[in-house]
């Protein structure tokens, strides 16, 4: 006859228990470990400064305005040759370039501002790029159109550019139109 050897089924989960977490973590238990670690470290990123400039030498975040008279609706750019308008990358990391349009301009005699076109010209490369007005403004919530006659602005580099205005034939009815108030803003977005 076989004798049953018989456990308290209280002891019985608890040697259970016992035998279940020493398994799984005998093994940590077991290992040997070393640990070293390096103390006040930081995590800074780089500088993204885009200054402008008119006249090629004297840089800053802000520029006067610039006064485009006498543009004629459906004539040639305005002025001729251009504006000079300088950018300069100042600081440690190449940057992508957008334009946009920062405020609300004043537009007393209703013009439509789809119709004013706002040119930017390469003067390095001669390749020009036309924004309507109204792009500008639109834009400028997302940061601003895409410079593409610009890909990248490089560390401490200086591009020069002329900015001119012109606007369709059907932009305005009446005998003379201003639109005022425009900021025009240039940003500089790091790129890899």
């Amino acid at each position: 006859m076989q004798r049953r050897i018989f456990i308290n089924p209280i002891a019985r989960g608890t040697l259970f228990i016992a035998l279940l977490l020493g398994i799984l973590s005998g093994v940590t238990y077991a290992a040997l470990q070393g640990q070293s670690k390096f103390t006040g470290s930081t995590i800074q990123t780089a500088t993204a400064n885009l200054v402008v400039s008119r006249d090629g030498t004297t840089f800053s975040n802000t520029q006067s305005g610039l006064a485009f008279m006498n543009v004629i609706p459906g004539g040639t750019l305005s002025p001729s040759p251009g504006y000079p308008v300088y950018l300069k990358n100042a600081g440690g990391t190449p940057l992508s370039i957008k334009l946009g349009v920062s405020s609300t301009p004043t537009n007393p005699d209703g013009v439509d501002l789809a119709k004013v076109s706002v040119v930017l010209t390469s003067t390095a490369s001669g390749q020009a790029q036309t924004f309507s007005l109204q792009s500008l403004i639109d834009s400028n919530a997302t940061g601003g159109a895409i410079v593409s006659i610009l890909p990248v602005l490089f560390q401490q580099q200086v591009h020069p550019f002329t900015l001119q205005v012109s606007m369709t034939t059907d932009a305005f009815s009446g005998p003379a139109a201003s639109i005022g108030a425009i900021d025009f803003t240039v940003t500089g977005n790091a790129v890899n």
